[in-house]
C-alpha cells in the first residue's frame, strides 16, 4: 500500500531524463574537508529532494568536538535550497554503535518509505571484520533509529556503498538493494570478485542476494574493485549507473553502465570523471546524481587532492 499518493518508482532515484555522459566539473567544493582530521574529511555523498523544496545531503565526516577511539567518522547531513550552497546540519544522524559499526558508519542512502517517513542503507565496520549493511528509519529525515538486524551480511565477505531502487516485479513491488561484494581480507586482481551485486526484498528488512554480478570487476581500470553503485530510474522504464572503479595505483574514477531491466548492464568503458584536477587528483570516488531546479544534473563525489584531504566536489551535466 502506498500513503496519500506516493509512488514508490518514482520517490527516489528517478529522472525523466537521462543525465548523460558528458560533465563538467564544478569549481567550488561541495563540502570542504574538516581541518581537524582532513584526511578522514567529508565522505560518500548522498542527496534526497525534500518535499517541500530543497535538498538534503547525507555524508560521512566528523561532527565537532568527537574524539571517540577509533573513529573513522559516522553519518551527517547538510542542506540547500538550490543543491548548489551548502548548510551544515548540527549533530549526528547515525553515528557509531555496536555491535557492527563500532567503528564507522558511512555510505548512506536515503529512500522514502510507501506508509510515510524514511528508511537509511548503511554500511557499517567494525574493527578485524567484514562490513555489513545496516538500517535505520527516521520520520522526519534528523532523527534516526536502529532497526534491528544485518541487511545484508555473512561474515565472510565485506558489505557496502548500497543503493536502493524500487522495482515492479511479478511479485508485486520489491526493493532491490545495489551494494559491494568484496574479499575479505581484501585482495586485488581481477579474480578477486570485488564486484557489484544485487539483493530483492519485499519488505525492506530482509534480502536474498540474487544470482549473478551486476557489475563486475573485469577491466584494467578496476584490478582493485568496483563499488558504490548510483543506479538511476530514466522515464523511459530503462536505467543508468554511475559507480567508481579502483586499479592499483589509481584511486578511483566514475563509470557509467545501462541496463534495460536493472540486472544486465552494459558498460562505458572511459571514465567519465577522471584523477584530473587539483582537487581531486588523489581520489575520485561515490558519485550520487541530483536534478538541478533548471533541468540540468549535478554529480557529488568525494574526492582528495595532492595532500590527501578528503571533500565533496561536484560536476554538472552538459
Amino acid at each position: 500500500m502506498t500513503n496519500g499518493g506516493f509512488d514508490p518508482l518514482t520517490s527516489v532515484h528517478f529522472h525523466e531524463a537521462d543525465p548523460g555522459t558528458s560533465w563538467t566539473k564544478d569549481a567550488a567544493p561541495a563540502i570542504e574537508c574538516n581541518p581537524v582530521v582532513p584526511g578522514n574529511g567529508a565522505l560518500t555523498p548522498n542527496v534526497v529532494a525534500l518535499p517541500g523544496g530543497g535538498y538534503r545531503m547525507y555524508y560521512t565526516g566528523f561532527a565537532p568536538a568527537m574524539t571517540k577511539a577509533d573513529l573513522l567518522g559516522h553519518i551527517l547531513s547538510a542542506s540547500s535550497p538550490d543543491g548548489s550552497t551548502w548548510t551544515l546540519y548540527e549533530g549526528v544522524r547515525v553515528d557509531v554503535h555496536g555491535p557492527h559499526a563500532s567503528q564507522r558508519t558511512l555510505c548512506p542512502d536515503v529512500v522514502p518509505m510507501p506508509s510515510g517517513g524514511y528508511r537509511m542503507y548503511y554500511e557499517a565496520r567494525r574493527p578485524n571484520a567484514p562490513t555489513v549493511i545496516l538500517s535505520a528509519t527516521s520520520a522526519d529525515g534528523l532523527d534516526w533509529k536502529l532497526e534491528e538486524g544485518v541487511r545484508i551480511g555473512d561474515g565472510a565477505w565485506s558489505y557496502g556503498s548500497p543503493r536502493c531502487v524500487y522495482f515492479p516485479t511479478d511479485r508485486g513491488l520489491v526493493y532491490r538493494l545495489y551494494f559491494h561484494h568484496y574479499s575479505f581480507p581484501m585482495a586485488s586482481g581481477l579474480n578477486a570478485q570485488n564486484h557489484i551485486v544485487s539483493a530483492v526484498s519485499v519488505d525492506g528488512l530482509n534480502f536474498e542476494i540474487e544470482r549473478g554480478v551486476r557489475i563486475a570487476q573485469e577491466t584494467e581500470r578496476e584490478t582493485y574493485a568496483v563499488y558504490a553503485p548510483e543506479v538511476i530510474r530514466l522515464g523511459d522504464g530503462s536505467y543508468r549507473m554511475f559507480y567508481a572503479a579502483w586499479a592499483e595505483g589509481i584511486d578511483g574514477g566514475i563509470f557509467t553502465a545501462v541496463s534495460d531491466d536493472g540486472i544486465e548492464w552494459t558498460k562505458t568503458p572511459a571514465p567519465l570523471l577522471d584523477l584530473d584536477a587539483p582537487l581531486d587528483c588523489g581520489m575520485v570516488s561515490e558519485p550520487c546524481v541530483m536534478e538541478l531546479p533548471d533541468g540540468r544534473f549535478r554529480m557529488f563525489y568525494e574526492a582528495r587532492d595532492g595532500e590527501r584531504r578528503a571533500r565533496i566536489l561536484s560536476a554538472t551535466s552538459g
